[in-house]
């Protein structure tokens, strides 16, 4: 299956940064530390060195010693800033809001707490982001069912579902996840005999078990929505960004783009996504998903015409 356009992007820029805090590095060295091939990381620093600021003038790309290239060896001479990263005062805001209510859902990695304290700093003393909402998930439940998920060992709660029936579970949690900026747990559920997704705010008490995860994670995230069929997309190679995003998409390249299978469960939502890269769809089936595509569509220009 071909790489993500993301993975590839994030590695790309990583190997600058470690270029530039490292010095040079061999390739072997530089597959290693990326989790891929030496070959790969040769393909990758040949496209860095193609790769530069707007303009196309000599200075404005990315430098390498060729030199050091043929003998398999990344010397870095110029990143060109690749790694420098600046925010405008609309981004910073909209990035301490995502972190802030990630943070509150309490399904935040610890790297987020990290990542926040470090903005804040660099904003200042104002506080132009502040979460309200009523999901605050108890910190210590958070803790235990994170440790649950990082050790395999499942997690006896107490939960209140949303119709206030309280409950003792035994779960096998798999997943923290963020939804809607509401925290949850993706696991198996002994009580219910099943994979299911709880709120962390209503878990009400959470206590380690010596029991071992013996059921692997569901192949979904989020809710589990039943699929009511499989999608066939064909596209021109930029629509990757949308159809790699889709939940479940397989995708393969073709001599005319790329070719997407994937679950669809709610029909709208998808032809919506679709939409969006409405010039670069090359056909889309099962006719029920195309009829989907084409009453969006048409719901767009009515609105025009409006």
């Amino acid at each position: 299956m071909a790489e993500r356009a993301l993975a590839r992007l994030t590695r790309l820029l990583g190997i600058v940064s470690y270029l530039e805090t490292h010095g040079e590095a061999p390739f072997d060295e530089l597959a290693a530390r990326f989790g891929t091939t030496p070959t790969q990381i040769e393909a990758d620093v040949w496209l860095l060195f193609t790769t530069g600021k707007p303009g196309g003038m000599p200075d404005d790309y990315v430098d390498f010693d060729g030199d050091a290239l043929d003998e398999g060896i990344a010397r870095l001479r110029d990143g060109q800033g690749l790694t420098q990263v600046r925010f405008s005062a609309r981004e910073a805001v909209a990035l301490l809001g995502a972190l802030s209510s990630l943070e509150a859902s309490g399904a935040a990695p610890p790297a987020a707490a990290s990542a926040l304290t470090k903005l804040k700093t660099a904003v200042g003393d104002v506080a132009p982001v502040e979460v309200m909402g009523e999901s605050r998930a108890d910190p210590q439940v958070v803790a235990v069912v994170r440790e649950g998920a990082e050790s395999g060992r499942a997690v006896a709660l107490e939960y209140v579902d949303a119709q206030d029936h309280r409950t003792e579970r035994l779960i096998e949690p798999h997943r923290l996840v963020t939804i809607d900026g509401v925290g949850y747990v993706e696991c198996w559920c002994h009580r219910a005999g099943d994979y299911r997704t709880l709120r962390l705010d209503r878990i009400m008490s959470a206590a380690l078990t010596e029991d071992v995860v013996t059921h692997a994670p569901a192949d979904h995230t989020g809710f589990s929505l039943a699929p009511r069929y499989e999608a066939t997309v064909e596209a021109a190679r930029a629509a990757r960004w949308a159809l790699e995003s889709m939940p479940g998409a397989s995708i393969s390249e073709t001599d005319q783009g790329i070719l997407t299978t994937f679950p669809v469960a709610d029909a709208d939502w998808v032809a919506g996504r679709l939409l969006a890269i409405g010039p670069h769809l090359h056909s889309v089936a099962p006719a029920a998903l195309a009829d989907a595509v084409a009453r969006r569509a048409a719901d767009v220009l009515a609105a025009q015409d409006g």
